[in-house]
């Protein structure tokens, strides 16, 4: 079996995020009983197709997700001018402003007006002249009313929280943080979690964020899932408040072992994906339990009594990460909303990372691998 290479890697995680935040898109706020009646008896199991665009149209997270690929990309940028002092939360804070602008029409304060000035701002964001990101996907009024809030870069940070938001709206998309620094999982969980607490000051919210990442940045690497799994819950116990977390991905863990647990029975127990670390336990328990077969794999993701996009959008990650592009259904992955965006960004993050980098590499500022 040929070795995979990083950019099917990094380019199968944004399809396959991209195509299973698609796939649960109709099925949002819908309990199981009601998918099956507005589908099929056994649920929604096909790609549905918008009429007026022949596309698969995605949420508010691949929005975000490409917003803070964005983020990093312009960090990176800038790093590499200036020879390093570069925050990069506080990049991907200003991409989400820009986020924030395409769903509101305006920004956290005056404050910000230089992002759109390009003599103060040399960095030009794609992603704000695409006006199909404009459209209003189910965006999260938790993410909009935090990033409203954060005036004069008074965003939230690990240790400095502004909320208790422990929700799936930060958890969905920080997977570019750790396709990015995917040399260093405790960095990966860092940055993630960084990210993350931007807007979503409850510890089960940033930290579940911070487990996604690492586990991405462990499966681009060639880990198996269970492994990556594993590794993302050592290094979450060094944090504190990471209880709630650590429990929900016991009780996955513990799910997947036991045969006897039927699939629908077992996703019921972990949770209905509101919550970050019940999102976080759904998209591993599909991916790992389907983990050669994406259809059926997200498919579990989405159907059931809860957040159908968010799981199906994360499930479709993990297993781009750890399959590559190939193994994306390519009928699916034909008919998703703004693919050569999605790709093309894949490849922008993959251009700036570390991926050939030795694990010495010099860590971003306010990314060092520290626990608190």
């Amino acid at each position: 079996m040929l070795e995979l290479t990083y950019d099917s890697r990094f380019i199968g995680a944004f399809t396959g995020f991209g195509v299973g935040d698609a796939f649960g898109y109709p099925c949002r706020n819908l309990t199981f009983e009601e998918i099956c009646r507005r589908f099929e008896k056994k649920g929604c199991l096909r790609l549905a197709v918008n009429s007026k665009t022949d596309t698969a149209l995605f949420t508010d997270a691949t929005q975000m997700t490409l917003f803070t690929a964005d983020g990093i990309i312009w960090a990176s940028s800038a790093q590499s001018l200036g020879g390093g002092g570069v925050d990069y939360t506080a990049h991907v804070f200003y991409a989400y402003q820009y986020w924030l602008y395409t769903q509101t029409k305006t920004v956290a304060g005056s404050e910000y007006s230089w992002l759109f000035d390009k003599r103060a701002n040399p960095y030009r964001s794609g992603l704000i002249k695409t006006k199909g990101l404009y459209k209003k996907r189910f965006s999260s009024s938790v993410n909009i009313d935090a990033l409203l809030e954060a005036k004069n870069l008074g965003y939230g940070k690990i240790g400095g929280a502004k909320n208790n938001n422990g929700d799936n709206g930060a958890v969905k998309r920080v997977m570019p943080a750790g396709l990015f620094f995917n040399y260093d999982a405790v960095l990966a969980f860092r940055a993630g979690a960084d990210f993350a607490a931007v807007t979503h000051g409850n510890p089960t919210g940033y930290l579940a964020a911070g487990c996604y990442s690492a586990i991405i940045a462990e499966l681009v690497n060639g880990a198996r899932i269970d492994d990556a799994v594993e590794k993302a819950m050592i290094i979450l116990q060094s944090y504190d408040g990471c209880d709630e977390c650590y429990k929900t991905l016991e009780l996955t863990r513990e799910l997947l072992a036991d045969a006897d647990v039927p699939p629908l029975d077992a996703v019921r127990r972990i949770g209905g994906g509101l919550r970050a670390d019940e999102a976080l336990g759904i998209a591993v328990f599909s991916a790992a339990l389907h983990e050669d077969d994406y259809k059926n794999a997200v498919r579990l993701a989405v159907n059931h009594d809860g957040e159908s996009d968010v799981c199906g959008a994360m499930c479709g990650g993990l297993l781009g990460a750890y399959h590559g592009a190939g193994f994306i259904p390519k009928n699916w992955v034909k008919k998703l909303s703004y693919l050569r965006l999605v790709e093309d960004t894949a490849i922008r993050l993959l251009e700036q990372s570390y991926f050939n980098e030795p694990a010495a590499a010099i860590h971003p500022q306010g990314l060092e691998p520290r626990t608190h």
